[in-house]
């Protein structure tokens, strides 16, 4: 009799285990402390609030989710530390390198564009190829993003480093610094958000890499939780949700920025 009834709550459990859902028992979503950095169109402040991209994008993923997390914005380099040091911080967005890949968790991917390298239009500088570059005087990068990194490992010196692109941006057309990395999709509303003639700033025929951007989350979070944020952005894009938000962010500059 007692092992049928030890076999009976055991059949019971297995029953009940089957039942429920499995993200009942993983780490609570609302865990999770969301990050990000300054960074036009993806995320920035106006008038107190948080706007961008992937503002949207991870706010559309919380509502999917019924989570309401609170998002937090610094520089990146500080932004960058948290992720590393903090357990549950996730990151948005960031560029997913060979040299981060094994040290954080990742969700997405969010977008893709190219990253070239700009200079003013008036610049008499002569640039083809990446090695030229390391002759100018200045090369304006974000501080420990992955373009800064990228360069440092591939022996480049002449790093002068900002807290964000937009910085960087007003640094080049100050003339403070020779060339800039940026994304070409990131490029026109860096220009409108600094208040500068996009016709001023010339894109070289220098391109530094293809930049997927994701989510990074901590090591520590648990696998559960990433499938379950994933699940949420995979049902952005198949309910239609992600390109209206991206078609209302981008579609129109991209034109412009064609001609």
């Amino acid at each position: 009799m007692k092992n049928y009834r030890l076999s009976t709550l055991c059949l019971f459990f297995s029953m009940f285990a089957a039942l429920v859902p499995l993200n009942l028992f993983a780490q609570p979503l609302t865990d999770t402390q969301f990050i990000t950095h300054p960074l036009h169109p993806f995320s920035y402040q106006q008038n107190g609030q948080l706007n961008g991209f992937s503002v949207e994008i991870v706010k559309a993923m919380m509502e999917n989710k019924h989570v309401n997390n609170d998002i937090e914005m610094y520089p990146f380099n500080r932004a960058f530390q948290m992720l590393k040091e903090q357990p549950n911080t996730a990151l948005f967005i960031i560029a997913k390198r060979p040299e981060r890949e094994q040290s954080m968790k990742w969700v997405g991917s969010i977008i893709s564009s190219g990253v070239y390298f700009y200079k003013k239009r008036s610049s008499q500088l002569s640039i083809t190829h990446l090695e030229d570059l390391k002759r100018v005087q200045n090369i304006g990068v974000v501080l420990d993003n992955a373009d800064h990194t990228y360069l440092s490992a591939q022996g480049f010196t002449n790093l002068s480093t900002d807290k964000a692109q937009l910085q960087s941006l007003k640094m080049l057309s100050y003339g403070r610094v020779d060339v800039a990395p940026m994304s070409e999709l990131v490029m026109p509303f860096l220009a409108k958000a600094a208040n500068i003639d996009i016709n001023s700033i010339e894109r070289t025929p220098i391109k530094l890499y293809d930049s997927t951007l994701y989510i990074a989350f901590s090591n520590d979070t648990s696998d559960e939780v990433i499938a379950l944020w994933q699940q949420a952005f995979d049902e952005l894009k198949i309910s239609g949700r992600y390109q209206a938000i991206y078609d209302r962010y981008f579609a129109k500059e991209i034109i412009i920025a064609k001609h």
